[in-house]
C-alpha cells in the first residue's frame, strides 16, 4: 500500500543520508501485553476515526479490541517515524481486498500490519511492497489437518517427511510465509493458498513459485521467516524494486523501547 495523507508538506524530500528506509525494512514489535500502556501513553482511542471506535466497539471480546486497538495505534505512530505527518492525520483507505492503504499524498512508503494472540507487528518499506504476518508456533496438532486444503501436494509431501517433532514449527514457517506474500501482493486470504508454493532453499532461505508472477519480477521477491520470543513465526514478504532489487536487510525493531523511550522494554515476561 502506498501511504500517503492530506495535504502535507512535500517540500521536503527525504535523502538516503537521513533516511532509515532507504537500504532496509523495519519490522516493528508490540507486545499485546503491553497494548494497555501503549494506548495511555499515545492517545488511545481518541487517536482513531470514527469509524474505527465504532469497528473497536463490536468486537464481543476484550483480547480482540486490545489487538485492534493496538494494531491502530502502532500503524500511525511507526507511519510517523518516516514522515512528517503527526499520528492523528493519519487516513486509510482499503483496497479491493481489503489491504489498507493512506489517503493523501505519496511519501513512497508502504505498509503492513499483522496481528495475533500476543504479538502485533507492523513492516514499513519505502519505494517497495510488503507484507508480514504472525502467528503462534509450534502450530496445533489440529492445524495440521489443513494442509490439503492451503498447501500444494509438493508442500504436503514436504511438511509429511519433516521429523514428526517439528511438523508444527513447519506448518507455522509455510503458512505465515503463504500469508505474508499474498498480503504484499494486496489479494491476501483472497488469493487461494494452494496456488503458488514457498519452498525451502539449500541455503536456509525461502522462494516463492507462482505462475503469475511474471519472470523478470521473480528475482525482486524476497521471503523470510523470523522467531520472535521464542513462540512466534514471523513471515515477511518484500518486492525489491528494480533499482534497488535486493536482498533487503531487515530490522525488528522495539515499540515500547524505541516510540516510549521513558517506558520499560515490552515483550513477554
Amino acid at each position: 500500500m502506498r501511504a500517503t495523507v492530506d495535504a502535507p508538506d512535500t517540500s521536503r524530500e527525504w535523502e538516503p543520508a537521513d533516511d532509515p528506509l532507504a537500504e532496509g525494512a523495519d519490522v516493528w514489535l508490540l507486545a499485546e501485553e503491553d497494548v494497555a500502556r501503549f494506548a495511555e501513553a499515545t492517545g488511545g482511542l481518541e487517536l482513531l476515526t470514527e469509524e474505527e471506535r465504532a469497528r473497536h466497539d463490536r468486537l464481543l471480546f476484550p483480547a480482540a479490541r486490545t489487538r485492534f486497538l493496538g494494531a491502530r495505534l502502532l500503524s500511525r505512530q511507526v507511519l510517523s517515524q518516516y514522515a512528517d505527518v503527526a499520528p492523528g492525520e493519519w487516513r486509510f483507505d482499503k483496497g479491493r481486498f481489503g489491504r489498507p492503504s493512506v489517503q493523501g499524498a505519496d511519501w513512497g512508503l508502504d505498509f503492513n500490519i499483522t496481528h495475533t494472540n500476543g504479538l502485533i507487528a507492523a513492516i514499513v518499506v519505502r519505494g517497495r511492497t510488503a507484507g508480514v504476518d504472525a502467528e503462534n508456533t509450534p502450530a496445533r496438532p489440529e492445524a495440521l489437518e489443513f494442509a490439503p486444503k492451503v498447501f500444494t501436494p509438493l508442500e504436503q509431501e514436504v511438511l509429511r517427511r519433516d521429523r514428526e517433532d517439528q511438523q508444527g514449527h513447519a506448518f507455522a514457517d509455510s503458512w505465515v510465509a503463504k500469508e505474508a506474500y499474498t498480503k504484499a501482493t494486496g489479494m491476501g486470504m483472497a488469493r487461494g493458498f494452494d496456488a503458488f508454493s514457498v519452498h525451502r532453499l539449500r541455503g536456509g532461505g525461502l522462494a516463492v513459485v507462482d505462475d503469475e508472477i511474471p519472470q523478470q519480477e521473480r528475482p525482486l521477491w524476497q521471503i523470510q521467516v523470523l522467531q520472535v520470543w521464542d513462540r512466534f513465526a514471523l513471515g515477511i514478504a518484500i518486492r525489491a524494486s528494480e533499482d534497488v532489487p535486493g536482498p533487503i536487510p531487515v530490522r525488528l525493531r522495539s515499540a515500547m523501547a524505541e516510540l516510549l523511550p521513558n517506558s520499560p522494554a515490552g515483550g513477554p515476561r
